[in-house]
């Protein structure tokens, strides 16, 4: 029986599962860690193409359910958000993020990847095109620069509710998150979220309080690529107010 309150729906396409198992371990890895396995659909799928599964799981009636019918599974039964998930060593993260812990899930991940190489997490649509989103669309805001700056982002698949049970009332999406190297993490994200503080705005007024000088950009947070705002940052720290984005007139 799913728990609502834990955000559970149970994915059950046999199909969808295989594609989540190959996107996260290829023909074959040494070691999956899986956040919140359920029932263990996807868990059974990992244990084809890994050496080692490590699963986290919260609910204390799955784990146990889990340890019965999984017996080579490393099971930790604890909230994913508090625990180091490059314990178990070197492989790769995958899972059905519950809707309510995903963006924090992705972020920690994202920050401190430790030795997981990628991440494989299956997501609400709308959190999957907020994080692949392209500069000048309604999606496009500071998590997707977040996550852009820390990873190579790629929208995998859509899976419809009816793949679920219960069903969920929206679609769903599988994301793999590739990690990249970053310096200056906090404080370019720092300026990124005054850039977005408010959306509507331009950047030159966005900016205006916290960098002087400015410069004179009429364009929008929402309209600058992950690289440009990287460029403005540097030339702000420099001292640039002469700096304008290419196609700023």
């Amino acid at each position: 029986m799913a728990r609502q309150k834990l955000g559970q729906h149970f994915l059950v396409k046999d199909k969808a599962l295989e594609r989540i198992a190959i996107a996260s371990c290829g023909d074959h890895t040494e070691l999956a860690v899986e956040i919140g396995p359920g029932r263990g659909a996807l868990t059974e799928k990992l244990l084809e193409r890994a050496d080692r599964v490590a699963a986290i799981e919260l609910d204390a009636a799955l784990a146990e359910f889990l340890r019965l019918r999984y017996p080579s599974l490393e099971l930790l039964e604890a909230n994913a958000l508090n625990v180091d998930w490059s314990q178990w060593g070197a492989g790769v993260l995958t899972g059905n993020l519950p809707y309510y812990i995903a963006t924090a899930v992705i972020s920690r991940y994202l920050r401190q990847p430790g030795l997981l190489s990628h991440a494989v997490f299956l997501v609400q649509k709308e959190v999957a095109e907020r994080i692949t989103a392209v500069p000048g669309t309604r999606e496009y805001g500071y998590f997707s620069v977040e996550c852009q700056f820390l990873a190579k982002t790629e929208y995998l698949f859509t899976v419809p509710p009816g793949a679920f049970r219960p069903p969920p009332k929206v679609d769903s999406a599988v994301i793999r998150l590739t990690p990249k190297a970053a310096t200056d993490v906090d404080a370019f994200l720092s300026f990124v979220s005054i850039c977005f503080r408010q959306k509507r705005k331009t950047l030159r007024n966005n900016l205006r309080d916290a960098y002087n000088p400015v410069p004179d950009i009429s364009r929008r947070a929402e309209e600058l690529s992950v690289d440009e705002l990287v460029e403005l940052y540097h030339a702000l720290r420099r001292g640039g107010a002469g700096w304008h984005p290419a196609a700023d007139c």
